[in-house]
């Protein structure tokens, strides 16, 4: 009974550990965050944002950019939206990567991809399991950032787990880049991993079992 009683209890912390059936990383709640500045220059260098479900890097978090005449109006979240350039801090990247851990067997991912740049651009998303590419996607033209059509809306599925996703223009050489993410919701297979979970404290409250047996 008391073996009963501690193998709930673990699955019970195990579970509160794993992920939901989706999460959104905003940049308002998911990274909870404050209104932050609104233009590249103030913003400053490099910021990455990470807990157990993800990492993303490579920018940083701007505040209600002006220059983005379709945030709040057509597509994202405000105020806070993630991004980079090429004319502010040294350290910006000209490609954005999120990656999330094996075990949270993430087969989908949406969000919304806004150009930044004053003229059309072209964007790709590399999609990765483990070292091996996945589909992706590509985008022609997304429209100048004085455009409320300024943006495209991604949506990513795998069978297998999604561990990395890149975004950046393949026109960076040529145009700089200026490009920034927001909304991305994640969705996990949260039945394989608590089945992985179960099986884990199982097995080891079963282990236990036969060494006591054995006293």
């Amino acid at each position: 009974m008391i073996r009963s009683a501690f193998t709930a209890v673990a699955l019970l912390a195990v579970m509160q550990q794993l992920p939901a059936s989706s999460l959104t990383i905003d940049f308002e709640n998911l990274p909870a965050l404050p209104p932050q500045p609104n233009n590249f220059i103030a913003a400053g260098p490099m910021q990455t944002y990470s807990n157990a479900h993800f990492n993303i890097s490579g920018g940083v978090v701007l505040g209600n950019p002006a220059f983005l005449a379709g945030f709040g109006v057509s597509a994202g979240s405000p105020p806070n939206l993630y991004g980079t350039t090429d004319i502010a801090d040294p350290t910006l990247l000209s490609v954005i990567t999120l990656t999330f851990p094996f075990s949270d067997s993430v087969l989908g991912v949406t969000g919304v991809l806004f150009n930044g740049q004053s003229i059309p651009e072209d964007y790709t998303i590399a999609v990765f399991s483990g070292a091996t590419p996945l589909i992706g996607a590509t985008f022609l033209g997304v429209p100048a950032a004085s455009s409320t059509s300024d943006f495209m809306r991604f949506s990513l599925a795998e069978p297998a787990p999604i561990t990395r996703i890149t975004f950046t223009t393949p026109n960076a050489d040529i145009n700089g880049w200026d490009f920034l993410v927001d909304d991305i919701t994640i969705v996990p297979e949260p039945s394989s991993v608590l089945l992985l979970a179960c099986g884990g404290i199982l097995l080891w409250a079963k282990s236990r079992h036969a060494a006591r047996r054995l006293l």
